[in-house]
């Protein structure tokens, strides 16, 4: 599919099977309204008389809504494997009986259940979204199926002699010249490693960092301590941008010997920055705004660090008074005299 400006207005050009479909309009959102008006006119179809089959149905969602996802292609990857597991059933046929076949398959393939419970989501956003747009006029038949419950990983981060420890070994071990000054970066603003691998040097300025292309698809601007401002600058000039370097971080963190939690690697250093953060005394929903979580829940998993979070354990237990210094045996002798 592909919109263009031409001159003053706008042309699509797309193909829906065999066909293909050119409209010219004033604007870009009438086009996207005519090529949807197109794929709903299409694929309209009675639930009785409606046989088409998964792979069918997933092509029409992705041609509609899929390939606009930023992780699109590994979207439509996840959902065709899906849908071979399943040897290509009728859509509407497709029920939660083969949605547990298929993850006992997949279990014993060794896939796991965290990467399992995001399958199920992508198969609700088709047949939920081509039920809202009369694609298909049966309702999702995976709606009752719930998520897997796992145990939430253990959250690791570097105190400051691991983080001077893994700092010498950067700077005496590591030939990539982009490492500890990404780490720096990292362990400063909490951002993602590809977040301040990718940036530029115009995106260093006015004592700030600006992350564009987030993973929340939101623009941040995190501020920069002036003296690590000038070094990052500095380091730029003399060393150019970065390339690269997330490898090279991996095997530091292996060579200096610090416990991490597998899968995590670079981002102990966001974890560090935010638990440091609220043992430090900051607030929960400025740390939100700095991470550029969407849901404050996603943050509030840091919130156990602050120095105050559940100290009414201590407060107001049962104990607190009482005086527990004398034995029982002690204090019959008391009331004995």
């Amino acid at each position: 599919m592909a919109i263009k400006k031409i001159g003053t207005r706008w042309k699509i050009d797309f193909r829906i099977g065999e066909k293909r479909y050119r409209y010219t309009a004033n604007t870009k959102i009438e086009c996207i309204q005519y090529r949807d008006k197109q794929i709903t006119n299409k694929n309209r179809a009675r639930p009785d008389n409606d046989n088409r089959q998964l792979d069918e149905i997933i092509s029409t969602w992705y041609e509609a809504r899929g390939i606009e996802l930023a992780d699109n292609e590994r979207t439509l990857k996840n959902l065709n494997r899906f849908c071979t597991a399943l040897d290509n059933p009728v859509a509407k046929q497709v029920t939660a009986k083969e949605w547990h076949r298929f993850k006992k398959m997949k279990r014993d393939e060794g896939m796991g259940d965290k990467t399992l419970n995001n399958i199920p989501g992508y198969v609700n956003a088709v047949f939920n979204f081509l039920s809202k747009n009369g694609i298909i006029g049966y309702s999702n038949p995976l709606q009752s199926v719930e998520k897997i419950r796992i145990h939430e990983k253990e959250l690791i981060y570097l105190t400051s002699d691991e983080i001077q420890l893994l700092f010498q070994d950067i700077q005496q071990k590591c030939v990539n010249p982009h490492v500890y000054m990404i780490t720096k970066i990292c362990l400063s603003t909490g951002a993602r490693w590809g977040e301040i691998e990718s940036r530029k040097d115009h995106h260093f300025k006015d004592n700030q960092v600006c992350l564009t292309y987030t993973k929340s698809k939101k623009n941040r601007v995190i501020p920069l301590d002036p003296e690590l401002f000038q070094e990052v600058k500095q380091h730029i000039q003399d060393k150019g941008e970065f390339t690269n370097s997330q490898e090279a971080f991996r095997r530091a963190l292996l060579r200096s010997g610090i416990r991490t939690v597998r899968g995590q690697a670079s981002h102990v250093l966001r974890h560090t920055f935010a638990s440091h953060f609220m043992m430090n005394g900051g607030n929960i929903r400025v740390l939100q705004t700095i991470l550029g979580h969407s849901d404050i829940k996603m943050t509030m998993k840091y919130a156990k660090f602050s120095k105050d979070h559940l100290t009414d354990a201590v407060r107001l237990n049962p104990l607190n008074k009482m005086d527990t210094s004398w034995t029982p045996k002690e204090k019959q002798e008391l009331s004995d005299n």
